[in-house]
């Protein structure tokens, strides 16, 4: 993993990433994705889960049972996913951040803070994806109101 820490001389510093990757049963890897080892908590995998190529899984990552993880997704160090969680393409998931289970996120969307309900949720930062919708529809409205201004 990329963890590392400053020292009291000031010098960077590796943190050993000394613990496991663990990952379940009946578990599909994509090409190219990168499972880190944990550092204080094994990184693990759930049972029939399905993560497609080029996935950045963090550090002590835990991931529930049958989830879908689609291409190109980040998910940081410490975070935790229940179980039957489906990312779309390209979703972005910060450190120390816990999605609840059957949550389906849309493509390209970020998780900044906790999800504690089951449901769909979309956008930079993911919402309800129904408040994700409204927010698109609005933007665009504004958008079109100050170019016909022009």
């Amino acid at each position: 993993g990329f963890g590392f820490f400053v020292d009291q001389d000031g010098q960077v510093k590796k943190k050993p990433q000394e613990l496991y990757a663990r990952i379940g049963d009946n578990v599909e890897i994509g090409a190219n994705t990168c499972i880190d080892r944990g550092s204080w908590r094994d990184t693990m995998i759930g049972d029939d889960t399905k993560i497609d190529n080029l996935v950045q899984i963090g550090h002590n990552v835990v991931i529930g049972n049958c989830c879908m993880i689609c291409g190109q997704v980040g998910i940081a160090g410490s975070a935790t996913l229940g179980d039957y969680v489906v990312l779309g393409g390209r979703v972005a998931i910060r450190d120390h951040v816990s999605i609840a289970s059957k949550v389906r996120l849309a493509a390209n969307s970020l998780v900044t803070k906790d999800i504690q309900e089951p449901g769909d949720y979309g956008g930079f930062p993911a919402v309800p994806i129904n408040e994700w919708r409204r927010q698109t529809v609005n933007l665009r409205l504004f958008s079109k109101e100050h170019h016909d201004r022009r």
